[in-house]
């Protein structure tokens, strides 16, 4: 990857009326607790049910064909939704739950960001500087693509982007948590949430789930979870396609994106990055606004396969 050279202008400017202003900012722009925190809670959930899954699938007299595929399913189901969360805590450091700050933060944390080891003050210092300086030398998704050495231009197979992601795996994980800054608070308070859950897990069910969801939650957190938020980073930004944020910035709207990769509003990548103030339960409507009110954004592009690739890339006006 070339060294960066300086802050990426916008490169886009928005053909909308005055009036479509006014009404995506009305109606996409929203904080709100509910909206925000019933989704989270389900999220949540489905992590936990996944979680519960898995335990019956193990101790259950299943044929051996029937426990491997369940299980990995359940594991498959557990990391995307881990995912999900770190996409929610991303989303919570634009203060997506509320404009009071200390209420929207101790939401995400609770909600999100302290079960994953995180806190949304301490990321929302990383993110926002990645949002200031894109694509500078002080952007941080930049400069770790640079540390690690990921070789964009190279990547132009499934083959190629699974091996580089191997390949940088150990150096990824030092980099990711040194950027998000990982403290002694936040292993206290990710220690204390998890704790708080084995508890509850051995009361209502016994010591040996409880053991048993804390050992998969951490095994996917850090040892599964990383490759599959590798492909996610890696499918977001390329800063050598081009000169500015529209340009190097993209929405991925593949079907795997939707269902694995991407979710809880991560998809519209672009979409976050010309408009952040747009709530993450209201991506996909900002979206097909856009396309129809701002002849500007339909240029923006849109992936529908994991790499660049002829067919897989194209504007949004075509997806």
């Amino acid at each position: 990857m070339a060294p960066s050279t300086g802050t990426y202008q916008r490169g886009y400017m928005s053909k909308m009326t005055k009036h479509d202003k006014q009404m995506f900012q009305r109606r996409f722009c929203e904080k709100s607790l509910i909206k925000g925190s019933v989704p989270a809670m389900g999220h949540l959930a489905v992590l936990f049910g996944a979680v519960g899954t898995s335990y019956v699938v193990l101790t259950s007299k299943l044929t051996p064909v029937i426990t491997c595929l369940a299980f990995c399913f359940c594991v498959l189901v557990i990391i995307r939704q881990q995912r999900t969360l770190e996409n929610i805590v991303h989303f919570g450091s634009h203060n997506n739950f509320t404009r009071q700050k200390r209420l929207n933060d101790f939401l995400t944390n609770l909600l999100a960001a302290w079960p994953m080891m995180q806190d949304v003050s301490r990321y929302r210092v990383f993110h926002q500087t990645h949002h200031a300086d894109y694509g500078s030398e002080r952007d941080p998704c930049r400069t770790r693509l640079e540390h690690i050495g990921v070789p964009m231009a190279e990547i132009d197979t499934n083959r190629k982007l699974f091996m580089t992601i191997v390949r940088w795996f150990p150096d990824y994980l030092v980099e990711y948590y040194r950027e998000v800054r990982s403290s002694r608070k936040q292993t206290i308070f990710f220690l204390a949430w998890h704790l708080a859950i084995s508890i509850c897990a051995a009361l209502l069910v016994s010591i040996e789930f409880a053991l048993f969801q804390a050992a998969i939650w951490l095994t996917c957190q850090l040892c599964l979870l990383p490759f599959l938020r590798s492909v996610a980073e890696l499918s977001e930004h390329d800063y050598e396609r081009g000169e500015n944020i529209a340009e190097t910035t993209f929405n991925n709207l593949g079907w795997l994106d939707h269902l694995l990769i991407h979710p809880a509003g991560d998809a519209w990548h672009a979409l976050h990055h010309l408009y952040p103030s747009v709530s993450w339960w209201k991506q996909r409507h900002a979206h097909k606004f856009l396309l129809k009110h701002d002849p500007s954004y339909q240029a923006v592009i849109s992936r529908t396969g994991l790499i660049n690739r002829e067919g897989s890339e194209r504007s949004v006006l075509m997806a």
